[in-house]
Order: C-alpha cells, then sequence, then structure tokens
C-alpha cells in the first residue's frame, strides 16, 4: 500500500462527546491536509469514522488530543468458523503492517459464532505465521523487531459482528490521553483528552481573546491542554512509528508546526493548596498558578475571563458533598471572576437549573472515571 493512498480509520472517543471531538477533528485535519477533503463516513456512540490519506489519518495521532486512540481498518469479511478466520488472514497481505511479530490481539464479538478469544488469537497468530513463510520478514524488519519494546508495537483488533469480522490496527500505542510531558498528577485528576473536549465545548461560546481561568486546577490539566493544544505530541512514542509501510517513507511523517494558533490568550490556575500548586508548577514551570481558596472574598479582573471547574466529588475524594456545595461553587465563580460563561463538571445525582444569576447554555453527560457527570456551560446574567 501507497502512504498516499486512501484509507479507513476509526477514532475512539469518550461516549457522549462525540461533538466537539467532530469540531477538533475537521479543524486539526484542514491544517495537516488542505488537499483532500475529509471524508466522515459514521459518527456512533464512541467513535468516529473518516476516511482519507493513510500518511494523514497516520499523522492525526500527533496532533489531535481529544480521542482515546486511532484505528486503521485493515479488511473485513463474511466469516462463521476458525478455519475460515484462518485462511482469510493468512492470505492478507501483513508486509505493510507488522515487522515479523505476531501481534497482540483484542476480541470483540457480538451474535458472532466467533467468540472464544483464545481460538480466535490462536487462528489469527497462526494465520500470520503462515503468511511469513510464504513471503518472510525483511532483515532490516527483524532487526528492528528485535529491539522494539513489544508495549510499542501495534495490536490487532478483531471485531466480529454477526458473520462480518473487521480486522483493524492499533496507531496509537498508549491512549492518547498520555501526553509524554505531564510529571505530577493530582487527587482526582481529569484524563487530558477528556479536558480538551470539554474545552471545545466550552470555547465555542466564548468571547476571543480568552483567558481562561481554572480555580480548582490541581496539577494544571485544563491549563496545560490549552495551552498545547495547537502543539504536536513529539514526547512520546506511537505505535503507527513501527509499521513498514512508516519505515519505508519518513518523509511523509516528519513533525511540522501546525500553526501559531491558540486556544486561548491567557490561562491561570488557581488551587487552595499551596503543594497542588507546586505540582501544577512541575508540569508547566512558566504557567501562571497561584495558591488561593474559590470561596474567599478576594476577586479579580481578567480580561474576558473564561472559567472551567472540576471541583471535588464526594464518591472521588472522601468528602461528604451536596448540592449545595456545588451551587455555593457556582456563585464563587460568578463573584471572583465575573465571567460571562463558565463550565463545571457535577455528578448526574445534582441537578443544575437557569435562574435570575445563570443560564444553562449547554449540557453534555459522559463519564468521568467511571462517575456519571454532566458537563454544564453557564452563562452568567
Amino acid at each position: 500500500m501507497n502512504p498516499t493512498d486512501n484509507a479507513s480509520f476509526f477514532l475512539i472517543y469518550p461516549p457522549g462527546l462525540e461533538e466537539p471531538a467532530l469540531i477538533e477533528l475537521k479543524e486539526k485535519y484542514a491544517l495537516l491536509e488542505a488537499a483532500v477533503p475529509l471524508n466522515v463516513t459514521m459518527v456512533t456512540s464512541g467513535g468516529i469514522e473518516i476516511e482519507c490519506p493513510l500518511h494523514t489519518g497516520l499523522k492525526l495521532n500527533l496532533v489531535l488530543k481529544t480521542p482515546t486512540r486511532i484505528l486503521l481498518r485493515l479488511t473485513e469479511f463474511k466469516c462463521r468458523d476458525f478455519p475460515k478466520l484462518y485462511q482469510k488472514v493468512s492470505k492478507f497481505n501483513w508486509a505493510n503492517w507488522m515487522l515479523g511479530q505476531t501481534p497482540e490481539v483484542e476480541c470483540s464479538s457480538k451474535n458472532s459464532r466467533l467468540f472464544d478469544s483464545r481460538k480466535i488469537e490462536k487462528a489469527i497468530g497462526d494465520g500470520i505465521n503462515e503468511f511469513y513463510r510464504h513471503k518472510p520478514v525483511k532483515k532490516k524488519y527483524l532487526d528492528r523487531f528485535a529491539v522494539t519494546e513489544k508495549k510499542n508495537l501495534p495490536k490487532l483488533y478483531f471485531r466480529a459482528e454477526e458473520d462480518l469480522v473487521t480486522l483493524s490496527l492499533d496507531t496509537t500505542g498508549d491512549r492518547l490521553h498520555k501526553r509524554g510531558e505531564k510529571m505530577a498528577a493530582g487527587l482526582a485528576p481529569i484524563r487530558e483528552n477528556l479536558a480538551s473536549l470539554l474545552l471545545i465545548d466550552l470555547l465555542e461560546n466564548a468571547p476571543e481573546n480568552s483567558t481562561l481561568i481554572d480555580p480548582m486546577c490541581g496539577s494544571g490539566t485544563f491549563i496545560l491542554e490549552a495551552k498545547h493544544f495547537y502543539q504536536m505530541s513529539t514526547e512520546r512514542d506511537f505505535a503507527f512509528f513501527h509499521l513498514p509501510v512508516v519505515i519505508e517513507a519518513p518523509a511523509l511523517f516528519v513533525h511540522n508546526s501546525l500553526s501559531g494558533k491558540s486556544l486561548v490568550k491567557n490561562a491561570v490556575g488557581f488551587d487552595i493548596s499551596p503543594d497542588v500548586i507546586a505540582q501544577a508548577k512541575k508540569n508547566d514551570p512558566e504557567g501562571d498558578f497561584r495558591s488561593e481558596d474559590l470561596m474567599s472574598k478576594t476577586t479579580h479582573e481578567f480580561e474576558n475571563p473564561v472559567v472551567i471547574v472540576n471541583p471535588p466529588y464526594g464518591i472521588r475524594v472522601g468528602e461528604n458533598i451536596n448540592l449545595d456545595f456545588f451551587l455555593r461553587v457556582i456563585r464563587s465563580v460568578k463573584n471572583k471572576f465575573h465571567p460571562s460563561i463558565a463550565g463545571f463538571i457535577i455528578p448526574d445525582e445534582f441537578k443544575i437549573y437557569s435562574n435570575e444569576e445563570w443560564t444553562v447554555k449547554k449540557t453534555r453527560a459522559f463519564k468521568n472515571g467511571g462517575i456519571e457527570v454532566v458537563f454544564y456551560v453557564l452563562a452568567f446574567v
């Protein structure tokens, strides 16, 4: 396969956040590939399927901040039994995708006769080894395989739905929320890709040249994501680095800058704990982090302030927290920073409604660390 040929990719996202995910995907894709339009073929709960040039789809790993991982669709076929699975796998051309390894397999089946993961893995492993027997792997790839950590090699994703089998290749490796730059984490951190998704959702309604404020910043995830939103990820390994099709055409995968754009003009983080602020400064030594209690009477004046808050949940930090606590957080944000809009992550058991102080502009339900929550975007009156 030529790296400029069209390919199909499935981008995995946290369910419920596909809308902001699509906003980033379309913008970043346009910055990477102006010549070939993006073809979005499906949007479903937890994922977006696209068609685009192979090299561009692989490079999306470097620029997107919101997916969990990116799968490359390799092949699709009808199959009802394991001998047929073995035959199909052995006939597929693995030369572009493997260094000589038998890949780890992730299995998923729905209403299919192919549901035993051990038998699936064996049929796939035997089929790939049969392919190698007829088409031996080049020595330079075997040498690279010998010095590459297994965890960095791409996994193969097997999905069977009724009689239809889809084989996909993980092009990401470690989940994409691992940027390779953050050193310290707070007590109840939010994953980086979730933070970016919520920032997109919030800033859709924000004034230009906003100052992002996180009054309970912890280790600074929202601040870091806002500042680095248009930076390419160059501090970590990716599974697609170890594909023969990439190794043979390195010029197509060079680390170019995306743009001189920024998500916000300034970003400021506050936290009640000086120790937590010290952690945030480890992650971003040049960041503006300040120790202050959100509930204090101190007020601040920032240019076009926009606030985002991930307050503590009782089930996460062992505190007895009720609706009144979250209402006090909202009012403290309004009185301290005077933002036009603000976003709050609140457990779904507590409901926030429009009133004389604010209007609920948007809600987004999702899971944070397995907890059902709602992201409320409020416009203050």
